[in-house]
């Protein structure tokens, strides 16, 4: 019986040899007993690559508006010298007058007076008369010092004199109160207007 099944072993190994078993994509195979103890080391498969995210379509963003503001229409505004003098205390300073020294032209800030200064802007024409001879100028630039308790402007003592005899470089400068009252025609601030003649 050993010698049997011996040969039958063999025959079916010669037949296998023979006709070879040829697989199909649609066989089933199952493979019983499964030996694991001889994989020696498992290589992980890669990852997937993640699919691209779509782009997304940028959505164009509107320029910022800005508001650019339309500048005024030069105007002419007239300033009369009606007192001359040489000194800046000569006289005092009358509520009816506005006064000139070298180049500076001063006054109070009544509404008569010189208290439309505070309306001047850069690049506005104005024209001063002065013993009846009209003078035009264009203003260069608005500045505000503060009177300090000395009696100068910014603390600094030198400054008034240089704006009534230099003008700070220019051809002329307008001075009047601002800021806070103080009573007695002063107040805390002085409004310089600097301009040049055109």
């Amino acid at each position: 019986m050993a010698k049997s099944l011996f040969l039958l072993i063999i025959a079916n190994l010669i037949g296998v040899m023979v006709n070879p078993l040829v697989l199909t994509a649609t066989d089933t195979v199952v493979v019983n007993g499964l030996n694991t103890a001889r994989v020696v080391e498992t290589v992980p498969l890669p990852e997937p690559e993640p699919e691209p995210e779509p782009v997304k379509a940028s959505t164009p963003v509107a320029p910022a508006v800005v508001a650019v503001e339309t500048p005024k229409a030069p105007q002419t505004v007239n300033y009369t010298v009606t007192v001359q003098t040489n000194s800046m205390i000569a006289n005092g300073l009358s509520y009816s007058d506005i006064y000139k020294f070298r180049k500076l032209v001063y006054g109070h800030n009544s509404w008569n007076l010189l208290g439309n200064l505070v309306y001047r802007y850069a690049g506005e024409n104005f024209t001063i008369t002065e013993n009846g001879v009209a003078t035009n100028y264009r203003v260069a630039e608005v500045a505000i010092y503060e009177k300090t308790a000395d009696g100068s402007l910014n603390g600094d003592k030198r400054l008034m004199a240089r704006i009534a005899n230099s003008a700070m470089g220019h051809s002329i400068a307008l001075m009047t109160c601002s800021g806070t009252p103080l009573g007695n025609g002063d107040a805390t601030h002085r409004l310089v207007v600097f301009a040049d003649a055109i």
